[in-house]
Formats: structure tokens, C-alpha cells, sequence
């Protein structure tokens, strides 16, 4: 590694630890591949059942440059009970998180033959509610705490400023023919990262909303508009817009696939601005899914990186042929 690729690492690693107070889980940035990663009331919520694993790469090019992986998996496993899952792990210089979270979901029927094993139709009109426990792991590399000469106080005496903390997370899923909404709220335990030698929360109490409408073109295509509004207890605020173009090929059930590009803006007072721009693509072949999303940063400071690539590989079992989220 040259040297102005480590004096960028360094100072992004430095900057993440010091201010991890306004930060979050990364997992919820992959929302747009498994709404479940936000809200626990979407666990078990369609007809199908999800085995997701996803990797986000950031700054490509660069030696080691932030990294994420999330393994989900989220089904039905009762007439109106759902439940979920996922690990993560994430890896930004020296930095290193990981954790995971256990999710129980009630669904209740808003309509009759509406029900979850119902073959003929998928669940129309729903109303969810899901709650999340999570537990995560702060700390460093084995690369830091071995450096020589250290000075740092944060990995002073073998890297003791590490450890877990313990969180939950609620939220609540409607579906009505084709509109769906959600709302959650992450983070609902105040915890203190007192290590560092302040009374700071490690993460901040964030709430989301999402909310979007399925157009059915004809029988084999989808378009989706959607939007993801994000605020945090520190009045950080921002906005996700999507359109999705989906389609199942019509002389092939088994296949489909579909297009999709986000658009990201600040809300922030006295700071709003464009930061980032999302176009993706997926397919699926009967369970089988995989999907790319490439982020495109708008911010000053953003354009001087290569961006991020994520993938995502997946399996479901359904009841039903319709896309789910």
C-alpha cells in the first residue's frame, strides 16, 4: 500500500471510531436488496421464504478498503407467525464490527382469502408487527493492535476498547393490493461507549419509513415506485427514491428479472444535497436470485473514490410466482 492510501485509510478509520456515535449498523444501507434489514415486521411476511447473502465492497481499487457481508433468512413458520435473522460483518481499515439480530413477526389478515397458504393468490391486504433483538461487537484488527510503537489510546494496552452492546428494533409492515408501507424504529435501547472515555451512544435511536405502490403494466410486468425517508435522533435526515421495472418472461415462469435506480438526497438543515445515485439490476431462475447495485457518490469527496459494488446471491422457496421484496 503507497503512502497516500494510507494516510486515506488511516484518516477514515480515525474519523469512523471517532465520531461512531452518529453512525449505524451498514446493513441497513442494503435495505434496497431485503427491506427485512431495516424492518422485523417484514420477516415472514409474503409467500416465500429467503436465504440472502450480500457483500458490499466499497472504494474498489484501494488495499483495505471498507468491506461488508450479510448473511439473512427470514420465512413463515406458523399460519400467522414469522420469524428472521442475520449476521454481519464489517471491516473499514483497521475498524471491525460484527454482529447480528433474532426477529419474532405477527401477521394478521385484513381480508378473507387472503391466507399465507393460499396457492392461487399472493397476501394482499396484511398488517405486520415485528420485533428484533441484536447484539454486536466493536473493535479492531489484529493488524492495529500489533502495530509497534502505538500510540493511540482507543488500542493502548492490547486494544482494550472493545466489546459488545446489546439493542432492539420494532416496526410495522402494511400491504393493501398493491400499496405496501412500513415504519421502524432501530436502536431502541440508549447504550454508552464509556471506553472512549465519553458518555456517547454508539448508535443513535433512527427511525424509517418506506412506502411504495406496484403498477401492474400487464401480466408479466411490474413498475415500482418507492421511497425510504430516514431520520435519526440527531436530526440527520435523508431520502431514497426508487423505480423498479420488473417482468416475468412470458413464455418462462421460472424466469424473471428486474431494473431499479435510487436516487439519495440530504435533508439535513442547512445541508441539503444530492449523495448518491444507485442503478441495479437482479434475476431470478426459479429460487435462485443474484443481483449487482452499483453506488455512484455526488458528494465532493465522494467522487475522488471508485465508488461501491455490491452483490447479493439468494435462494427462495415460494408459494407464489409474484416478486417479493
Amino acid at each position: 500500500m503507497n503512502i497516500k492510501h494510507t494516510i486515506v485509510l488511516f484518516l477514515a478509520a480515525a474519523l469512523s471510531w471517532a465520531k461512531v456515535s452518529a453512525q449505524e449498523e451498514i446493513v441497513y444501507d442494503q435495505y434496497y436488496f431485503n427491506y427485512y434489514l431495516v424492518n422485523p415486521a417484514v420477516a415472514g411476511a409474503e409467500r416465500c421464504s429467503h436465504l440472502m447473502l450480500t457483500g458490499k465492497f466499497q472504494w474498489v481499487g484501494v488495499e483495505d478498503a471498507p468491506m461488508t457481508q450479510t448473511l439473512s433468512f427470514r420465512t413463515r413458520v406458523l399460519s400467522n407467525v414469522g420469524i428472521g435473522a442475520y449476521l454481519y460483518n464489517d471491516k473499514n481499515g483497521y475498524s471491525l464490527r460484527q454482529g447480528g439480530q433474532a426477529t419474532f413477526a405477527y401477521h394478521i389478515p385484513l381480508s378473507e382469502n387472503t391466507g399465507y397458504f393460499m396457492k392461487d393468490r399472493s397476501i394482499e391486504r396484511q398488517l405486520s408487527f415485528g420485533v428484533s433483538a441484536k447484539v454486536n461487537h466493536y473493535g479492531f484488527t489484529d493488524d492495529l493492535i500489533n502495530e509497534e510503537n502505538s500510540t493511540d489510546p482507543t488500542i493502548a494496552n492490547g486494544g482494550t476498547d472493545k466489546g459488545f452492546y446489546f439493542n432492539a428494533n420494532a416496526g410495522t409492515y402494511f400491504l393493501y393490493d398493491n400499496f405496501f408501507a412500513g415504519l421502524s424504529a432501530t436502536n431502541l435501547i440508549p447504550t454508552e461507549l464509556k471506553e472512549l472515555g465519553a458518555d456517547e451512544p454508539i448508535r443513535p435511536l433512527t427511525l424509517f419509513l418506506f412506502l411504495g405502490y406496484d403498477i401492474v403494466l400487464d401480466k408479466t410486468m411490474d413498475l415500482e415506485p418507492s421511497l425510504m425517508f430516514k431520520m435519526d435522533e440527531n436530526d440527520q435526515r435523508q431520502l431514497d427514491l426508487h423505480l423498479k421495472f420488473m417482468q416475468t418472461l412470458p413464455d418462462n415462469e421460472d424466469f424473471s428479472y428486474w431494473l431499479q435506480v435510487m436516487y439519495r438526497h440530504s435533508l439535513d438543515a442547512g445541508n441539503g444535497q444530492s449523495l448518491a445515485f444507485t442503478p441495479m439490476g437482479g434475476i431470478r431462475y426459479k429460487g435462485f436470485h443474484l443481483a449487482y447495485a452499483y453506488t455512484l457518490g455526488l458528494t465532493d469527496f465522494q467522487r475522488h473514490n471508485s465508488g461501491s459494488h455490491e452483490v447479493m446471491l439468494g435462494y427462495s422457496w415460494c408459494i407464489t410466482k409474484r416478486f417479493c421484496r
